[in-house]
């Protein structure tokens, strides 16, 4: 890379970020793009980390070449490396391609330009198969475009890369809206519930009220319809898409989530697999002495945990943070 180019495009980044606060997401797109468009043609030619084939599925990119992968952390360089399992020389680009990318998206999508979203958050995971705020952007791109079949596809495919109460809560609360938008009343009001359960947010609150609120409705609907044998009104209801709308709402256990989980192949916990190289890659960081890494690997795992052991190591690493300050 010449890095008087280097320099050049990190200039115009922070020139960005200045557009940016002052709201003109206009021109702050045009700065980005500039960016990208020099970007990729520096590394025309090279083997990106990952591709998206015909079935929206993201893998390792084909080629025999080194593979270039863009990072935000270290252990997402585990994650791809367990996950994607690459079969050459990993090199990591001077600028976080990957990040500039998504952060286009994201402003593409604040301008409703979601085509060009899509094609900035597919650009991204290209960069960085394992980057888990792509995906959701993606999935959320697919929302605003209404194509539930992809909304669905890319939020499975985030879900191995959620290991955060929040990010899990977001997991469940965007199957909590494929299950609604689907109709099934049940299952989304057990996904946001569960979502909660993870981390309270409005978002998930207002749903099961939207949910309570809908159903009651309905109920009310269909008992005005067989009180005075409207058939018109029955018909508009059976064909509406909610079920046992009479019942009303239902509150469930845990247990009986799970269950209902079960039966449609969502994922109840995070997967422990990524639990576990997180944690692993927190040991790694702890025998090199870099302690500012080894704590955010633990933090990590605690918060999804609670486990007490790592309590009490993270208070270890504070220290020896602070010592290192002196």
């Amino acid at each position: 890379m010449d890095y008087n180019k280097l320099n050049e495009l990190k200039a115009k980044y922070g020139d960005y970020e200045e557009v940016f606060k002052s709201g003109d997401y206009d021109k702050a797109a045009d700065i980005l793009k500039a960016v990208l468009d020099v970007i990729e043609d520096e590394y025309k030619g090279v083997r990106k980390a990952g591709m998206i084939d015909k079935d929206l599925v993201v893998r390792k990119s084909e080629g025999t070449g080194q593979i270039w992968l863009c990072t935000n952390h270290i252990m997402e360089y585990y994650i791809y490396a367990c996950y994607f399992e690459p079969d050459t020389d990993i090199s990591m680009p001077e600028l976080p391609i990957a990040e500039y990318y998504r952060t286009y998206a994201d402003l593409c999508v604040k301008l409703k330009k979601y085509k060009r979203a899509e094609d900035a958050y597919k650009n991204s995971l290209c960069w960085n198969p394992v980057d888990l705020d792509s995906y959701l952007g993606l999935a959320e791109c697919y929302k605003y475009l209404n194509m539930l079949t992809r909304y669905l596809d890319m939020t499975k495919q985030a879900y191995r890369f959620c290991c955060t109460r929040a990010t899990m809560a977001r997991f469940y609360r965007n199957m909590g809206f494929y299950y609604l938008s689907s109709y099934n009343t049940d299952m989304a009001a057990a996904c946001y519930t569960y979502s909660n359960i993870y981390y309270h947010t409005d978002n998930a609150e207002s749903e099961l009220e939207y949910i309570k609120n809908a159903l009651a409705a309905a109920g009310e609907k269909v008992a005005s319809a067989e009180n005075e044998s409207d058939l018109a009104d029955k018909k508009a209801v059976a064909s509406s898409g909610y079920k046992d709308k009479s019942a009303g709402y239902k509150e469930y256990t845990i247990k009986q989530m799970q269950e209902m989980f079960d039966k449609e192949h969502v994922e109840p916990g995070p997967d422990s697999k990524t639990i576990g190289i997180i944690y692993r890659v927190g040991e790694l960081m702890l025998q090199d002495k870099e302690y500012r890494l080894a704590k955010d690997c633990f933090m990590i795992v605690y918060d999804i945990t609670n486990e007490p052991q790592l309590e009490g190591l993270i208070a270890e690493l504070d220290g020896c943070l602070g010592e290192d300050a002196k």
